[in-house]
């Protein structure tokens, strides 16, 4: 008897730990690059601005939006063969800009370009190129309240991709602005990659904790069944 109520008892208290273990989710990361949408189906995109459009929410479905300055406007999916001056990182498509050039419905491909997310991140990082002109590019990272987090600032030379990246250890980034600072009003990013904010999850100390605890409580009922026993005879 004993005996059965000690396996009930510690199967319970397993069970237990591992619910605690499940009701909680770590960290994940998403990666865009452009050259495929939220479902992995490849994006077509074409050479020009004249025929395409501000890319918006294509990656909602990752928790990811794009927005330009004012509506209609911003950053485009574009095909390298448009001639930039440099390829894309992986595959042939590109985030690119051009502040005198006009997009098929009216607006403009042109910066600054707000990168939003609808679960908070603490990780961001985004490569960026001028092409034919070297350029110098502007990370602005903020928390949920539009506070500025902190900034980060990249020069890139003719033809060549660098990282704009920023972290936070309190996971509270919201959204980031991409801003090309210097005299080139023509430039492209690529290979986009996040990571969400850490959930609680129950440390290894806790999970012992919840283990004795069940240990403890089987131990004492042991003894006093022990103690019943030995009055009786």
């Amino acid at each position: 008897m004993a005996t059965s109520i000690v396996m009930k008892f510690s199967i319970a208290t397993i069970g237990i730990a591992f619910i605690t273990l499940g009701t909680f989710s770590t960290a994940q990361a998403g990666l865009i690059n452009f050259d495929t949408d939220a479902n992995g189906n490849p994006v077509n995109a074409p050479s020009l601005f004249s025929d395409s459009t501000a890319l918006t929410n294509l990656y909602a479905p990752l928790g990811v939006t794009f927005s330009g300055p004012v509506q209609l406007s911003g950053g485009s999916i574009l095909n390298q063969v448009g001639n930039f001056g440099v390829n894309a990182l992986s595959g042939s498509n590109f985030l690119g800009f051009n502040r005198g050039a006009r997009l098929s419905n009216g607006g403009s491909a042109t910066d600054p370009e707000t990168i939003s997310f609808t679960d908070l991140i603490g990780d961001f990082s985004i490569f960026a190129s001028g092409g034919f002109e070297s350029n110098t590019f502007q990370l602005q990272a903020f928390d949920i309240n539009s506070l500025l987090l902190g900034t980060n600032t990249i020069n890139t030379a003719v033809g060549q991709w660098k990282q704009l990246s920023f972290s936070s250890s309190l996971g509270n980034i919201s959204k980031v602005v991409l801003t090309g600072t210097g005299a080139d009003t023509s430039f492209v990013y690529d290979n986009l990659s996040f990571t969400t904010a850490s959930k609680s999850v129950p440390e290894p100390a806790s999970l012992i904790g919840i283990l004795g605890l069940g240990a403890f409580g089987v131990t004492s009922l042991c003894k006093r069944k022990q103690q019943q026993a030995a009055v009786k005879a």
